[in-house]
């Protein structure tokens, strides 16, 4: 008797980082500024998303104006 895997069922709609939630995130100010639009952000490599998250206090943008870091990496669906 062949023994069978449970599947996992699919979400619908999108994920975490599927669709843009900020127009930019700034990390640092001054001459150590570095700032990413939302897919250059996520087209980081994981390890260095959380490091710059952790290392250094995020800005994020919406339509020009800050918005609140938890609104900016919400989860989507």
């Amino acid at each position: 008797m062949a023994a069978t895997q449970p599947t996992i069922p699919k979400r619908s709609g999108a994920g975490f980082l599927e669709s843009p939630t900020f127009d930019e995130v700034v990390f640092g100010d001054g001459e150590g500024e570095q700032r990413f639009s939302f897919d250059e952000f996520r087209e980081l490599p994981l390890r260095r998303r959380v490091q710059l998250l952790l290392s250094k206090l995020p800005k994020f943008y919406l339509g020009g104006a800050e918005i609140p870091r938890a609104e900016a990496m919400r989860f989507n669906g």
